[in-house]
């Protein structure tokens, strides 16, 4: 009687663990009913626990401004983006992203950390490099839905990483660090890029697009050795 007691229980714990996990999927995937207020605004609509400032229609215009020089950009395409109020709301929903500044699930949407609006800032939960413009942040994270509209998701996934951020880093027009501070970083130590490696990619991307003049479909399509041309950058920088 007492095994019988004691399976029945450790069944019991399973199922209910398993219904935890079901719901936190569910969650995942559809995140709207975490957040109580929505606004639509162009391609844009936007979700967040709190009534969002009016200010979010210039941060919004100020993303899209960006966005609309980039060949791959569409305006017939609309963009779900969820801001968070709380460094623990964005972990929860980002749980192996949970140290970024915001984050793109393909069929699902954006996901943006804790945010102040009116002041256009995310901020994400770190010591330093942990604050930047929101419109930035959803600049670039629009771009990695417009390379994936582009490419399509299984050529998008396998792009190089340096290609990816580096793309949309130069569509976001800044990075966190910006540009005297990662130039400095990587002229004290061009050996660990760990501490300015987005700036890093955004000027190899830029040095393609803006020196070389090649396409943006080039850069996308075309086979680079990211070695040799990491190389050229910082020969460059360091001339300057």
């Amino acid at each position: 009687m007492k095994m019988k007691k004691f399976l029945s229980s450790i069944k019991f714990f399973i199922y209910g663990l398993a219904g935890i996990f079901a719901i936190y999927i569910v969650l995942l995937i559809f995140p709207q009913v975490l957040f109580a207020h929505e606004v639509s605004y162009k391609n844009f609509n936007v979700y967040s626990r709190q009534p969002l400032d009016e200010n979010i229609y210039k941060v919004l215009d100020s993303a899209e401004i960006r966005l609309e020089k980039s060949p791959l950009y569409d305006k017939d395409l609309t963009h779900k983006i969820f801001i968070s109020d709380t460094f623990p709301l964005y972990a929860f929903l980002n749980p192996r992203g949970r140290g970024s500044f915001g984050n793109t699930t393909t069929g699902i949407g954006i996901m943006i950390n804790k945010a102040d609006v009116p002041s256009d800032l995310v901020f994400r939960n770190a010591e330093q490099d942990n604050k930047r413009p929101l419109s930035d942040v959803i600049a670039h994270e629009t771009t990695h839905l417009l390379i994936q509209n582009k490419l399509g998701l299984r050529k998008a996934f396998a792009l190089p990483r340096w290609k990816a951020e580096g793309y949309c880093e130069y569509v976001a027009g800044n990075t966190t660090i910006g540009f005297e501070e990662g130039t400095r970083r990587w002229k004290d130590n061009p050996n660990d890029d760990s501490a300015y490696l987005y700036f890093k990619y955004q000027q190899m991307v830029r040095y393609l697009l803006d020196d070389e003049k090649i396409s943006v479909e080039e850069l996308l399509t075309k086979d680079f050795d990211e070695k040799d041309l990491s190389a050229k950058v910082f020969a460059k920088i360091n001339l300057n």
